[in-house]
C-alpha cells in the first residue's frame, strides 16, 4: 500500500523529534529545521559552532538515502556531518536509531552499489537496516566529536 504525503510527513517529523528528544537527553542543544526544501534537518550548536544531522525515517527494512545522488564528491559541501537513521516498528512504534558519520553512510552506500570510488551515479541508493546494525544506538558518535 502506497503511503500518502500525509504519512509521509508524520513519519519522517516523528523521526526528526524523536532524534532531538534523544540529542537533548544527551545535554545536547539542538534544533529541528522546518520547510521542505531545508538543507539540514537538526542543527546542533555547541561553543558557537554547529553540526548538520540528516534524519531519515523508515518502516521498512530499507531507507531511501539517495547519498551518491545528492554527494557527487567526498569533499562536496554543505553536507551533513551525522546520518541518523530512525527505524519506527509498525506494531510497536518503538524506535531505533543507528548513528553514523557522514564518511561511514558513504562507507555503507558503496558496500551496498559494489562501489570501490567515490561516484556520482543514477538512481536511488538505499540501504538496508540490518546493515547499519552495528551503528545501532552509537550516540557516542555525536557525543564524543564535540
Amino acid at each position: 500500500m502506497k503511503q500518502s504525503n500525509e504519512d509521509k510527513n508524520f513519519l519522517n517529523m516523528s523521526g526528526e523529534y524523536g532524534v532531538c528528544s534523544e540529542l537533548q537527553k544527551r545535554k545536547i542543544q539542538c534544533s529541528i529545521t522546518f520547510g521542505n526544501q531545508k538543507a539540514a534537518d537538526i542543527l546542533i550548536l555547541k561553543d558557537n559552532k554547529y553540526w548538520v544531522v540528516e534524519v531519515k525515517t523508515t518502516r521498512a527494512k530499507t531507507v531511501a538515502t539517495n547519498f551518491f545522488q545528492n554527494y557527487h564528491s567526498r569533499t562536496q559541501t554543505p553536507r551533513p556531518d551525522f546520518w541518523i537513521v530512525v527505524h519506527i516498528d509498525n506494531d510497536t512504534h518503538v524506535s531505533d536509531f543507528y548513528i553514523l558519520t557522514h564518511e561511514e553512510m558513504a562507507h555503507q552506500q558503496m558496500i551496498v552499489n559494489q562501489m570501490t570510488e567515490w561516484t556520482a551515479i543514477k538512481g536511488f541508493d538505499k540501504v538496508t537496516i540490518s546493515q547499519l546494525a552495528t551503528y545501532k544506538n552509537k550516540w557516542d558518535t555525536i557525543v564524543s566529536s564535540f
